[in-house]
């Protein structure tokens, strides 16, 4: 789920942008929405892009000695996933520099290294869903297809603000971004459990935010029907 269409970086830019004097003059664009009109555009995109997910992309997972003195991410949350009954695992072995060879400059070769092996289970496979990422590459984005271990679906509960943004000569396609707040569905059993909610924290956070936490999306105008921005038309 996008719950900031800007990072800061990207909204001091912005003002850099916005006071200089050679900056190309902004203007608000002849196009405009209403609530309506914004609302059935977050539905739309809450009906193909509401899956809320872990961000756990790719299986098997592995955890060495290292990962559990470090106290990973991984090495934290994969034994609750295996409590739960969503992911099993086992001894085995994997090729990796960790440790003093991560750090040396002449790129050592990889070495058998003992970790504990967690893949998914039935009752995890079945919380897969395929959704759709942005990812960076040498030539730019571009939007990809990756299964993610998710755990509720997200539907519109109001649309509490939207606004058109503004065009700049060279760059006017309409956008306008809404802020709405949302109902939790399809709510996996098991992310009431405590030990889930300690070591997933933010999806707590999210999970619990029904009818209250605002999330925002960026919409443009194409071939006169809005869709998100950064996903694939």
């Amino acid at each position: 789920m996008n719950v900031s269409y800007l990072t800061p970086y990207a909204r001091l830019a912005a003002v850099v942008a916005a006071l200089s004097p050679l900056a190309p003059q902004a203007f608000a664009h002849e196009t405009t929405v209403d609530r309506a009109v914004a609302a059935s555009a977050v539905q739309h995109y809450l009906a193909d892009h509401g899956d809320f997910c872990l961000n756990e992309m790719d299986w098997p997972v592995d955890i060495s000695d290292l990962d559990e003195r470090a106290r990973s991410r991984a090495a934290l949350q994969m034994p609750v996933l295996e409590g739960l009954g969503l992911v099993a695992s086992g001894a085995a072995t994997a090729m990796r520099v960790e440790g003093r060879d991560a750090d040396d400059e002449s790129r050592p070769e990889p070495r058998p290294v003992a970790v504990r092996r967690y893949v998914l289970t039935p009752v995890g496979e079945a919380a897969m869903r395929e959704r759709q990422i942005v990812v960076s590459a040498a030539d730019g984005e571009r939007v990809v297809r990756r299964r993610d271990l998710c755990v509720a679906h997200l539907v519109l509960d109001q649309v509490v603000e939207w606004r058109m943004l503004p065009s700049t000569p060279g760059q006017d396609v309409p956008e306008f971004v809404a802020t709405y707040t949302y109902v939790t569905t399809a709510l996996a059993p098991w992310t009431a459990a405590p030990e889930f909610r300690q070591v997933f924290p933010m999806a707590a956070l999210v999970l619990d935010g029904s009818h209250a936490m605002q999330l925002k999306q960026r919409f443009r105008q194409v071939d006169g029907a809005w869709v998100p921005s950064g996903l694939a038309d």
